[in-house]
């Protein structure tokens, strides 16, 4: 057996090398979607009828997503250079019957030549030009393509080509002069092939967006703003199709400025009071208790963010609000319950590496004998909002919250970890653990190579672990 399938959260059923050692079967296994938040974003850009161009499409992840999303009517081409990650998205299309999905076994840069694919550890790494084992490999251009084919004129375009990206944006000249489609493009590199990028599609026209993780929506990341280190992907659009963007609540730039009333911070009470899990842990959100002013508006903007009836424009400019004054606030004056709530917001805002931080400190306050929560708080993860915990459970709950999200945004995958995580033994013996701990749990133990049984959770499907059948036979794609 040389491949197993694995089915998404969204429906898609994936064809994936039949080992763990694979960056896409570990990852898919474990998340049972992509790590990318601009995967979701993808998922509410798309619509019936669009055409879409895909760089780089390996087995498919984005692929045969989108090739669901834009039918019918829509088409999306997909560019994989390698024979092996090809032949298995040949097989996904079959399993998805995404025939509005054409492969090509090309890859681009910028000219029409032969070239040499390197083979990476894993085919995601796959990349021209090295002198690693690979493969003869046709290369062609977007100028090239667009003057041979008919295709309509694109509405977005995915380019993840590990280092190729620059020489694709000069070979794309002529396409993108002519078209506008929105643009998502890879920066995993050095930070000034990061800036580079952003300045190359700066002097086409475009001006460069980040996905928030919080929302699928983007805001302005045009140089000399800084990137966060946790920023795998950026956008690019023409002025006309921010416009239609922004038209459609899914951009935001510029970003207006928000502050808070006595009604917001009134009204960011009353959301949290409203919430299912804060009637049992009452006696650690302290309603009726006096509270900072400045934590009060920082909970005023997070709850203007959380608000679907205001304007996105509004909410994303109440959420850099809260953003700002919760750090400045846990900077100066941290608490459990105050970088809880931070932790949330910066997740929300996509910035990463403070959520980190703020994770680590609760969990080192933690450690160190800190003093429950007492004032009104967000958990870290969202997903705990709709979980109520027992009075006498108020701290593990708050406790499983923190320590989930660490685990969810301190690496894009456990697959990237230096061993076993310390926490995810504890977790995964509360009450409140996801199905997704459990399977990062086994998952890291079996990297180490550590005997340890499937639990039994695992061995049955339910809403959020939709691979079971594979679970009961999961040494069947274990590393050899």
């Amino acid at each position: 057996m040389d491949h197993v399938s694995v089915r998404l959260s969204n429906g898609v059923t994936l064809a994936v090398p039949a080992t763990l050692k694979s960056t896409s079967t570990f990852v898919l296994l474990e998340q049972e979607t992509w790590f990318e938040k601009e995967y979701a974003f993808v998922a509410r850009l798309l619509k019936p009828g669009m055409t879409v161009i895909d760089v780089g499409a390996n087995i498919g992840v984005y692929s045969l997503a989108m090739a669901r999303q834009v039918a019918p009517g829509g088409q999306v081409i997909a560019y994989e250079p390698a024979s092996e990650p090809r032949r298995l998205l040949d097989i996904s299309r079959e399993l998805n019957n995404a025939n509005n999905l054409e492969v090509v076994a090309a890859a681009l840069s910028d000219g029409e030549r032969r070239g040499h694919l390197g083979f990476g550890a894993s085919s995601e790494y796959n990349s021209l030009g090295n002198d690693a084992p690979g493969e003869d490999v046709r290369v062609t251009s977007l100028d090239h393509e667009d003057a041979g084919r008919s295709w309509p004129s694109p509405d977005f375009i995915k380019i993840d080509a590990e280092g190729e990206e620059a020489r694709i944006v000069a070979g794309g000249r002529r396409f993108f002069d002519r078209h506008s489609p929105l643009v998502m493009f890879e920066i995993q590199a050095p930070a000034a092939a990061k800036a580079d990028l952003r300045s190359a599609f700066a002097d086409i026209g475009y001006e460069c967006y980040r996905a928030l993780p919080g929302e699928p929506i983007l805001v302005s990341s045009a140089p000399p703003a800084p990137v966060d280190s946790y920023e795998l992907n950026l956008f690019a659009a023409k002025p006309d199709r921010a416009r239609r963007l922004a038209a459609d609540g899914l951009l935001v730039d510029p970003l207006p400025l928000w502050t808070p009333d006595a009604n917001a911070r009134s009204a960011a009470l009353k959301q949290l009071k409203g919430k299912s899990f804060t009637a049992p842990i009452a006696v650690l959100m302290n309603f009726d208790g006096t509270h900072d002013p400045n934590y009060l508006d920082g909970l005023a903007g997070y709850a203007q963010w959380r608000d679907q009836t205001s304007p996105v424009a509004q909410r994303c400019g109440a959420l850099a609000f809260a953003f700002t004054a919760l750090q400045s606030l846990c900077q100066r004056a941290p608490s459990l319950g105050r970088l809880s709530t931070f932790a949330r917001c910066a997740w929300d805002w996509g910035r990463r590496s403070e959520c980190v931080a703020a994770l680590l400190q609760i969990i080192n306050m933690t450690n160190q004998g800190a003093p429950p929560p007492s004032e009104p708080f967000w958990p870290a993860s969202a997903r705990f909002d709709d979980i109520a915990a027992p009075a006498r459970e108020g701290q593990s709950w708050f406790l499983c919250a923190a320590l989930e999200q660490f685990e969810r945004a301190g690496l894009h995958s456990s697959l990237f970890s230096n061993g076993p995580s310390s926490y995810l033994p504890w977790l995964c013996a509360q009450p409140f653990a996801s199905a997704e701990m459990e399977r990062r749990r086994f998952l890291q133990a079996s990297r180490g190579r550590q005997s340890i049984e499937v639990p039994p959770r695992l061995r049955q499907d339910a809403h959020d672990h939709r691979n079971a059948a594979l679970w009961r036979d999961i040494q069947a794609i274990m590393p050899r």
